[in-house]
């Protein structure tokens, strides 16, 4: 596979010929038993790229060859990638209502299509391995009871059934069972035991589906029960039973506050196995463990960047990505520069790429800061739209922006996952000055909040308050039922938009310094990608607000007030006091 064409490549460029012939070959050599699977479903992993622009060219590579299988199982394995881009790598509890709505809708469009692609060939494996996956985005559906009777889905009984030896349909399903999906350990323990009483795997193949089925437990110990002890026993048997493993040995260490020794033998240990398999590559958990811990590692950081730069040569997005973080963590190390390969990856449509562009690029001039920032925006960027509508003046004279505009921003950055745009929104759905139409729309409006307005509000600020958000949670607390009934809610009190607009309000609070495009985007974005604590899919840090820091105690509680709806600004001349607010008559 040394000399595999670049599958994805082929597609940009509408060879569509080509890539039936390369893949439909690869196909037929597999099910003649002239190719291993790894090799087969790697090809087809070329796909794994969440681009919005490709779904153009596969349109036109399935119309050109109606009833490929090969161009419907590349289609099913972008569409999974888009969910899983959709969805993002936060805990369950912090994606956002942007996140679960695209993963529902492009898994749902991935099972279909992997589901028609199991029709048109005879052993369809690869198909079989997309569902799986897509199944897995969903969470566990599978009860103790019917792992005991091994009453698994059809994915899994029909793809063994045609490969009885496969590996890879076993790990699959291994994390099918995992505790954070809806499993527990004690159904992947039944699980694995099964396929070693069947003995139909393979000696060395069985050893990698015990040290996985380790992996998985010593993750969950570690992210979720915080049982450190057990992360690391855990991690340390994976690695004793394949070295690759060590990866999660060194970042279970890293976690559990372990000593420089025992944390550098890991990640050497790693990276000499890693050197060795062409495959292999420091995952995000692994290079997050390396980037906020490298104190005494820095003599390793060119082999991290070595295994990054390899699989971003063969298209890997997350490597690419790996290598801004790791260039942001320590821009004087000797390492190959990331901007080249974040520029691709952002011009493929890649969100997180974008953003690290914004912080890498955080010191050029104030108007190609915002330009990368607006392609942050364009692409999704919470943070991003929510700074883009709070700077929209600056914003909608460089670019010729207009007031839709500005709501647009304020809609996709709350719907994105934004807390403090959250916040926003749903005071101005909750003062009748905005309503989000039939469309998805977010308009401008003067009236009295309408149900759906309400309805909508809460929902912004339970989502803010159940991540940590603190003025959300006391607007919440502070609020009576009656206000979320448009028949009996009071229209919320609408103060200036607060940190974009200090500088507006003509008060003590108009001497607080901003700061400049580059110093307020940098706080904000690299406590966003790099401080995000180890394990993305597990936690989720608490909201950034570097712009309190800078208030004095008696500034801050002004601020407080406002913010919990008990007072109101009230300007005379460019003076600033607060009205006490009354408790509404019943």
């Amino acid at each position: 596979m040394n000399a595999a064409p670049d599958f994805l490549r082929l597609l940009r460029d509408e060879q569509y010929g080509t890539l039936q012939e390369h893949l439909g070959g690869l196909q037929r050599q597999f099910e003649a038993g002239q190719l291993a699977e790894r090799d087969l479903l790697n090809a087809f992993q070329a796909f794994q790229q969440p681009d919005p622009a490709l779904g153009e060219r596969f349109s036109a590579w399935m119309d050109a060859h109606m009833g490929s299988y090969e161009a419907h199982v590349a289609l099913a394995e972008w569409l999974l990638s888009r969910a899983w881009a959709a969805r993002g790598e936060a805990k369950s509890s912090h994606v956002s209502d942007q996140g679960w709505r695209g993963l529902e809708h492009f898994t749902e469009q991935a099972t279909a299509c992997a589901g028609h692609a199991v029709t048109l060939t005879a052993n369809p494996l690869a198909a079989w391995a997309v569902s799986g996956w897509a199944a897995n985005s969903l969470g566990c559906r599978v009860s103790a009871a019917e792992v005991d009777a091994q009453q698994y889905p059809d994915w899994f009984t029909q793809g063994l059934a045609a490969n009885p030896q496969s590996l890879t349909l076993r790990r699959i399903m291994l994390y099918h069972l995992r505790e954070e999906w809806g499993g527990s350990e004690a159904q992947m323990l039944a699980f694995v035991r099964q396929q070693q009483a069947s003995g139909l795997l393979s000696e060395t193949d069985m050893q990698r589906l015990w040290a996985e089925f380790h992996v998985c437990v010593s993750h969950h110990a570690m992210a979720f029960t915080r049982d450190f002890v057990v992360a690391v026993e855990r991690a340390q048997l994976a690695a004793n039973l394949r070295d690759l493993h060590a990866n999660q040995l060194f970042v279970a260490l890293t976690i559990a506050g372990r000593s420089l020794a025992e944390r550098r033998a890991a990640l050497e240990r790693y990276l000499a196995a890693a050197e060795q398999d062409e495959d292999a590559a420091l995952d995000g958990n692994g290079l997050i463990a390396f980037v906020h811990g490298w104190q005494g590692l820095e003599d390793l950081a060119p082999r991290v960047a070595g295994l990054l730069r390899r699989a971003a040569e063969r298209g890997d997005t997350d490597a690419m990505i790996g290598l801004g973080k790791l260039q942001l963590a320590g821009p004087a190390w000797r390492l190959p520069d990331a901007l080249p390969w974040l520029l691709r990856a952002r011009d493929e449509g890649n969100r997180e790429a974008a953003e690290l562009l914004v912080v890498l690029r955080a010191d050029q001039e104030p108007e190609e800061v915002n330009r990368d920032a607006l392609r942050a925006a364009d692409l999704g960027s919470p943070d991003l739209s929510w700074h883009v509508y709070g700077h929209f003046g600056a914003f909608r004279q460089q670019f010729g922006l207009d007031e839709r505009d500005r709501y647009r921003y304020l809609l996709r950055a709350a719907d994105a996952g934004n807390n403090d745009a959250r916040v926003a929104l749903a005071q101005q759905l909750r003062a009748g000055r905005v309503e989000v139409g039939g469309d998805g729309v977010l308009r401008p409006v003067k009236t009295r909040p309408i149900q759906d307005s309400l309805n909508y509000a809460r929902h912004l600020l339970e989502r803010a308050g159940g991540s940590g958000h603190a003025g959300a949670q006391r607007l919440l607390a502070r609020s009576k039922a009656r206000d979320w009934e448009a028949g009996t809610a009071r229209r919320a009190l609408l103060w200036p938009a607060l940190p974009f607009t200090l500088s507006a309000l003509p008060s003590t609070l108009s001497a607080l310094p901003l700061p400049t495009a580059g110093q307020a985007l940098r706080p904000l974005l690299a406590l966003g990608i790099m401080s995000v604590v180890l394990f993305r899919a597990c936690h989720q840090a608490e909201p950034s607000e570097p712009w309190r820091q800078v208030l004095t105690p008696e500034q801050r509680a002004l601020v407080e007030r406002i913010e919990s709806g008990d007072a109101r600004p009230v300007f005379e001349g460019d003076r600033l006091r607060l009205d006490d607010v009354k408790p509404a008559v019943p």
